[in-house]
């Protein structure tokens, strides 16, 4: 009769373990099962969860977005509604405190905002003019962060598919609203002739030209083709519809930077996984870039970059003049100290005036323009606390995989901070929190071998005396 070892199951040899310290496995989905947290939400709640989104996203749309700007993207604080409710149906002291415990790392970041701004309005009064927006601006990324914590609040580990869920309705809302205007043949049209010359957009395209939700739809694509747990049939079914969800939407939004980029960080994450030490492949990966940005600034301001993406033949649409335009506003040192949050905003509405463009375009460059308002100093703690402090805290606090997802989800964004403005864009913001959160819910389970060990003298007589019984 076999023997029973303590702390095994019979037969097996192996015992259950559930992941919870903040070293598990590298890659759960190969090496164990990802499992859901099992958290049930009243129904009204989850309705109402996503009726915020949905009306918060709607915001995006060119016709509310001309007449109410910003404004509707603050319906996503009804969360706080809905997790009021839900803790009164049932209160989780226990979930409350881990959705809190994201606060105060990513609040970090909104305080620099504020204190370097705070320091170049007092010191230099002529730019307070830009109070207002800045204001703005940070009250937003306040709220981003509001509205990730009391998501994971509510649903742990399927706040991603939610949030996923409220996009698609989003958009999808947006090309119906759009469509009568120009009928359905024209907006088919329209659409085959932007993906044919990869980024015409004229027309129907160019009214569904939402680029905060495009670029947040590549958040997902590398979610749910890389990360997303595939342990059951339905978990599978999601990532499968999350993954073809992902490229319609980027398609039907297309960005030119969007696709290349999620290719290659998928390819990125791949390469990690063969690593032999992927904590410190993400942690080079993040140094790497926080030191590239220099670079990237002395090539942006010398002119030397432009050449070169003329030289290839790219079509800069205009950024080579406005990458030029600041060079009287700010000086490349270590004791530049900003002209303050928002001030780039400024310059575009002066240089408008003035007549040296034709549009008041924003900068299409993220890392000037962060350089620009916050400073030397404010671009070094920006850097450093996306690029170097963040993955440590997802690897140290939570686990390996986190930290990856959070570097794939960060790398792709980079990509847009080079040509674009997508570093305070509102859903890219809330995506690169709220992916990496949900996505620390998740339980590993894995079956590890239970190590032998002799018997001892009463577990050997008992075994002999159940042998002898048999016979």
């Amino acid at each position: 009769m076999p023997r029973r070892i303590p702390g095994t199951e019979q037969g097996q040899g192996a015992r259950r373990e559930t992941m919870t310290s903040s070293k598990p496995l590298l890659n759960g989905m190969d090496s164990g099962i990802l499992k859901s947290t099992g958290k049930k939400c009243p129904v009204f709640v989850v309705f109402l969860a996503v009726a915020c989104t949905v009306l918060a996203g709607l915001g995006d749309w060119k016709v509310l977005n001309d007449a109410y700007g910003a404004l509707p993207k603050a319906i996503v604080l009804g969360t706080i509604v809905c997790a009021f409710l839900s803790f009164l149906v049932a209160a989780d002291f226990a979930n409350l405190r881990k959705a809190l415990s994201y606060f105060p790392i990513f609040l970090l970041m909104i305080a620099v905002y504020t204190l370097i701004s705070l320091y170049i309005w007092i010191t230099d009064l002529s730019k307070a003019a830009t109070i207002s927006r800045a204001g703005q601006k940070i009250l937003f990324q306040t709220i981003t962060l509001i509205y990730c914590v009391l998501m994971c609040y509510l649903f742990e580990d399927r706040a991603v598919n939610y949030l996923f869920f409220s996009m698609c309705a989003t958009n999808t809302a947006i090309i119906l609203l759009e469509m009568p205007k120009y009928g359905v043949v024209e907006s088919i049209t329209s659409v085959m002739n932007c993906l044919v010359t990869f980024g015409e957009a004229e027309g129907f395209v160019r009214a569904l030209e939402i680029h905060d939700i495009t670029f947040l739809f590549g958040q997902f694509f590398i979610y749910y083709l890389m990360f997303a747990p595939k342990g059951s049939k339905p978990e599978r079914r999601m990532r499968r519809w999350g993954v073809i969800m992902s490229v319609f939407f980027m398609l039907v939004g297309l960005k030119r930077s969007v696709l290349p980029a999620v290719l290659a960080v998928c390819l990125y994450v791949k390469l990690i996984r063969l690593a032999r030490k992927p904590g410190k492949f993400v942690m080079t990966t993040g140094i790497s870039l926080f030191l590239f940005f220099y670079v990237y600034l002395y090539l942006t301001r010398s002119g030397i970059l432009v050449a070169f993406l003329e030289s290839l033949g790219v079509d800069m649409m205009g950024r080579d003049v406005l990458w030029s335009l600041p060079n009287d506003y700010y000086e490349l040192s270590i004791f530049w100290k900003g002209l303050g949050f928002e001030a780039v905003t400024d310059l575009v509405n002066k240089w408008y005036s003035a007549g040296l463009i034709n549009h008041a375009y924003p900068l299409h460059n993220d890392i000037l323009r962060v350089f620009i308002e916050l400073g030397a100093l404010g671009f070094t703690l920006w850097a450093g606390i996306n690029y170097i402090l963040y993955p440590a805290y997802w690897m140290t606090r939570h686990d390996r995989d986190t930290g990856i997802l959070y570097m794939a989800i960060l790398a792709y964004m980079s990509v847009t901070y080079l040509t674009d403005n997508t570093a305070f864009y509102f859903w890219s913001c809330i995506g690169l929190k709220l992916i990496p959160m949900s996505y620390s819910y998740r339980i590993i389970e894995t079956w590890k071998p239970a190590q032998w060990r002799a018997p001892t003298p009463e577990e050997a007589a008992n075994e002999i005396r159940l042998i002898e019984m048999g016979e």
